[in-house]
């Protein structure tokens, strides 16, 4: 009989260099089980670093503000195990943007996507049926933390998304 239980690790990281206030959240669960002989196990993926990527433009009213990480709640985007969340809000204290460093969208993603480049990357964007607008990139050699994903929650202008995307500079790591 196997017992799981799940956690989940929250870190509020704040970014000094510009008045730009993210918040970063960690999927990290942990699980404690009970094996009969001869089963094996999987290891949960190591945890991925923040992503490399400086904004340098943000709409009026996003990035102003922290956000309480008790009152966020992970959802598809941001809880995926070993990915690395980092969360950038508005001035009504919702999140704005996900930033997410370890998984690409889903391939099946449906509806229109385009192709834009960030900081020379080629990336595909377009709007997602839950109402998002998404982002998806990876860069060599295509391991599990060299993949992006980047989520603008609603209400966005697809003009600022893509002024958005198109003034991130990789900034290390």
């Amino acid at each position: 009989m196997r017992r799981l239980a799940g956690a989940l690790l929250l870190v509020v990281v704040a970014c000094t260099a510009t008045t730009l206030e993210t918040t970063t959240t960690v999927a990290a669960p942990t699980s404690t089980s009970t094996l009969p002989e001869g089963t094996t196990t999987t290891e949960k993926p190591p945890q991925c670093p923040p992503a490399p990527y400086e904004l340098n433009f943000l709409p009026f009213g996003v990035g102003t503000t922290s956000l309480d990480t008790e009152e966020i709640e992970l959802d598809v985007w941001t809880s995926v195990c070993g990915t690395h969340s980092t969360l950038i809000g508005r001035s009504d204290g919702t999140v704005a943007i996900a930033l997410v460093r370890g998984t690409l969208p889903p391939v099946d993603w449906p509806g229109a996507k385009g192709e834009v480049s960030i900081d020379g990357t080629r990336a595909a964007v377009g709007p997602h049926p839950d109402g998002t607008w998404v982002a998806g990139w990876f860069e060599a050699p295509g391991e599990r933390c060299d993949l992006y994903t980047m989520v603008f929650y609603a209400p966005w202008d697809p003009k600022d998304v893509e002024a958005v995307l198109a003034g991130m500079d990789r900034v290390g790591g």
